[in-house]
């Protein structure tokens, strides 16, 4: 489109008054000055054009309400984008900005602000990720008054023994010590040095000089963070590849990719530094470059420090602006002494800075992902206190990792121990320190026994005898097998056995170092194995049993949430060819082609085997296992549930356990599609509910000539069910209610009705749980609601109330799309706290599962993770 037919849309859309002007996908390069005519104009997409600047005059546009700048070239934003006071949705995702203008704050009815896929650095990712709410609280406050930083992050690594700490010595103008004790956990201390081009400014960098003993490389992991700088250090006494490099180059790429690293060869006083550089730097960019030294004499020190300094200034967090407030805050929380204090204590010290209470939240998890304190504020067993030194967490810790009576018992780590180990700690901070720990995933407490923790990076290398157990459960009739391996390009420190602390609720207590065996259920109705091979560095991970779907799936997103701690991991899955005509095949699909080959636009429904060259089904490989097979899984469920109707009582109690497991892998669906959303303030409540006539007696022909209600659900997967006392709201205006809402109760709706299988009067299938917990009545109600819930859905597909979905197909843009449900979610959100101020909501506690799942849950289900 030229600037010609532009301007002329334009001038007719001012002249008839349009509120919806949709420009999407026209290559436009600019917008011209005359946009500030469309006074009227509420909504204005211009995804996926060409702009690069946007004119000032663009703020003129005081009724806008929805702005879609999507995947243009933008890089600055005019400071009158503060003056859209109305502005409710910016959708800035996939454009070139790295700042935002403080103006932004301004915007007090802006819900949803998108920033994917920008280079941002001020905010910073840390405030970024923490949502709208956040982002415009940071914004607020630098609007106010805006101070630089110039602080960060420096980690010194290496083999044990090479010389780190003389390093950091020598750095410091320390004086050389022969036979310096080695370093247990991490010591942190500051280093100071000038800024290379900016006068009178100081660098200040935080120094975490880490134990290279090999216990220690897995609590390592929590402190190798993107956006700092690495000094790997080697000993050329013994040579550099008895430095491991390679080893320590892939666990820095695989947990922080972006950070430069400077490698240095000490002791250059008694033998030359010979390095292949070349060939490391073809495989790890980031290497800035090989530098030699001796600590005993001081040589090449200086010219160390200033190339140092150099690399430094550089860094992301170097310079990075800070609203002042924020800052004097952040500064005293750094100063104080005290190893830890309560919540309270460190709101109130921001209260003195005059932070304000929405931005008090943000700079506490600031400061967390920074590292500078330790504060878990959605965990009810930590949220009791704030760490402010670190360090003095890591040393407790180090104390178990070391201990004798702990590797002599294959990691068995009981209370007596814990007060011999930490007798200078309060008995309550012990506990504290117990919780991190099954935190961090290095250990957990058994069930059998509270008082009794197993360390898990001390289980015995060698495996016990699992094989009859996983072998017998194959003969069973009907058992089925869904594998799939993990091809890493390392196996870093802290895989699998994080993995096996993170699922230990599926314990059968056959585990060692570098496996395990689980199981859903006492029955053992299914069994996984995860079994890791670092040399060959690739895990794999198997479920049998009838429905292996739903237990695979939930093994598989811890496993995958605890391979996300490496962002530089480079994987590969791939599944098993099923075979042909009942033969096994060793063929393995390449997971990312299967994908691939199902969300084509006309699907690939099949997909030839290269071993036999016969066609295997791409639906049949993926079943329930990817989103695009979900109809299929909806297929069954019908089908079993008409069974359910029609059968004997033997075919019921047959097909129980996979109407149960689909049912289940459903919900979990439905749930983890909002996980991002869930971990935001603005949108973070309980989303899984009924809307229902105030009496549950049926819809009226016209929905809105009746009193509705909100009926809030527990969404423990399988086992949906309303909320016993509580969590029922009445809609007072239904109609703008609907009309916000209605998408996403169509989508709910879908779901919701598996929480009961149809039959469940006549079978007893509500669940386990429901039945026997609540009776024969709630079930019938529950059935009953669940009716109501799709009558209603299918009434609004009739009815005028879609107006997101009708909006998103005018914009022609995938990121409104997705947005509208976080629309959806705010809105509902918004609601709730003004029909229960105090969020009382039917009791229901938000719970982080071990797979990374956000559930909102009754006290009975939620007790069920607290084990």
């Amino acid at each position: 489109m030229d600037k010609n037919q532009l301007l002329e849309i334009i001038e007719r859309a001012a002249e008839k008054k349009d509120r919806e002007l949709y420009l999407s996908r026209e290559q436009i390069k600019e917008l011209p000055a005359k946009i500030w005519q469309l006074k009227d104009l509420k909504i204005l997409s211009l995804a996926e054009n060409q702009l690069t600047p946007l004119p000032p005059e663009l703020g003129q546009l005081k009724n806008l309400e929805i702005l879609d700048l999507e995947r243009n070239q933008l890089k600055k934003l005019p400071l009158e984008i503060g003056q859209l006071k109305n502005l409710e949705v910016l959708n800035l995702s996939d454009n070139q900005l790295t700042d935002l203008p403080s103006e932004l704050g301004q915007l007090k009815n802006l819900t949803g602000l998108y920033l994917e896929g920008n280079p941002l650095e001020s905010p910073p990712p840390e405030v970024v990720k923490q949502g709208t709410k956040a982002v415009l609280a940071y914004l607020r406050e630098q609007l106010k008054e805006a101070k630089k930083q110039w602080v960060s992050k420096l980690l010194f690594v290496g083999e044990g023994g090479v010389g780190k700490t003389s390093l950091l010595r020598s750095l410091r103008g320390e004086k050389f010590i022969a036979d310096l004790e080695t370093t247990h956990g991490i010591s942190v201390e500051k280093l100071e040095l000038a800024h290379p081009t900016e006068t009178d400014v100081k660098i200040e960098l935080n120094t975490w000089d880490f134990g290279g003993q090999q216990i220690y490389h897995a609590t390592h992991q929590f402190f190798l963070t993107n956006r700092a700088l690495f000094v790997l250090v080697w000993d050329t006494r013994h040579g550099w590849e008895a430095g491991k490099l390679y080893n320590w180059l892939d666990r820095i790429q695989a947990k922080a990719p972006d950070s430069p690293v400077m490698i240095v060869a000490a002791h250059i006083d008694e033998r030359d530094a010979d390095l292949p550089l070349d060939d490391l730097r073809k495989k790890y960019p980031q290497i800035t470059g090989h530098y030699k030294v001796s600590n005993k004499t001081g040589e090449r020190i200086e010219d160390f420090r200033e190339k140092l300094s150099e690399v430094a200034a550089d860094l992301p967090l170097m310079g990075e602006q800070w609203p002042a407030s924020w800052l004097d805050a952040a500064n005293e929380i750094r100063g104080k002494k005290e190893h830890y204090i309560p919540p309270k204590e460190l709101f109130a010290l921001m209260d003195k800075h005059e932070v304000k209470k929405d931005g008090a939240r943000v700079l506490a998890q600031w400061l967390h992902e920074l590292g500078d304190i330790l504060y878990f504020r959605e965990d009810e067993e930590l949220n009791d206190l704030v760490i402010l030194n670190p360090q003095w967490v890591t040393e407790a810790i180090s104390k178990v990792l070391e201990s004798k009576e702990v590797i002599e018992r294959d990691g068995v780590f009981t209370r007596q121990l814990s007060d011999e180990l930490w007798p200078d700690i309060d008995e309550n901070i012990r506990g504290h320190f117990l919780r991190l720990m099954e935190r961090f995933d290095l250990s957990y407490r058994t069930l059998e026994n509270r008082e009794i923790s197993l360390v898990v990076e001390r289980l015995p290398l060698d495996p016990p005898d699992y094989e009859k157990k996983w072998d017998e459960i194959k003969e069973k009739e009907g058992c089925k097998e869904i594998s799939m391996k993990f091809e890493l390009s390392s196996v870093p420190a802290g895989i699998p056995t994080w993995f096996i602390a993170r699922s230990h609720r599926f314990t059968t207590h056959t585990h060692w170092r570098l496996g395990a065996l689980f199981t859903d259920s006492k029955e053992e109705r299914h069994l996984g194995l995860v079994e890791a091979y670092p040399h060959d560095r690739y895990l794999r991970l198997t479920v049998r049993g009838p429905v292996p779907q739903n237990f695979f799936v939930l093994l598989r997103n811890g496993l995958e949430l605890t391979l996300a701690r490496f962002p530089g991991l480079k994987i590969k899955r791939t599944m098993p060819c099923p075979g042909h005509d009942d033969k096994k095949c060793t063929h393995e699909f390449d997971f990312a082609q299967l994908e691939k080959a199902v969300e084509k636009v006309k699907p690939a429904l099949e997909i030839q085997c290269p071993e036999t060259f016969e066609n295997v089904s791409v639906p049949g490989m993926l079943f329930g296992l990817h989103w695009k097979t979900n109809d299929e899984v909806i297929k069954r469920i019908d089908t079993l549930q008409t069974v359910v109707i029609e059968g004997d009582e033997k075919i019921v109690t047959t097909i129980h356990t996979e109407l149960g497991e689909l049912s289940a892998l459903m919900q979990r669906g439905f749930t983890s599609l909002f996980n991002a959303l869930q971990k935001l303030e603005e949108s973070h409540c309980p989303n899984v509910f009924a809307v229902l006539p105030k009496d549950e007696k049926g819809w009226l022909e016209i929905i809105l000539g009746q009193k509705i209600v909100l009926q809030l659900y527990c969404q423990q997967p399988g086992n949906w069910h309303p909320t016993i006392k509580g969590g029922r709201y009445e809609i007072k205006q239904p109609a703008q209610w609907l009309r916000t809402m209605g998408p996403y109760i169509v989508k709910l709706a879908n779901v919701i009705k598996y929480a009961a299988p149809v039959a469940g009067a006549a079978a007893g299938l509500y669940g386990e749980t429901i039945a026997r917990v609540r009776g024969a009545k709630f079930a019938e109600k529950l059935t009953h609601q669940i009716k109501l819930m799709e009558e209603l859905a299918n009434k609004i597909k009739d009815e005028k109330y879609l107006r997101e979905i009708k909006l998103a197909e005018k914009l022609g843009a995938e990121g409104i799309v997705e947005h509208a449900e976080g629309a959806a979610l705010r809105a509902l959100r918004k609601w709730l706290d003004e029909v229960d101020p105090h969020q009382h909501w039917g009791g229901l506690k938000k719970i982080l599962t071990p797979e990374g799942h956000y559930l909102w849950l009754c006290d009975y289900h939620a007790a069920e993770y607290k084990k």
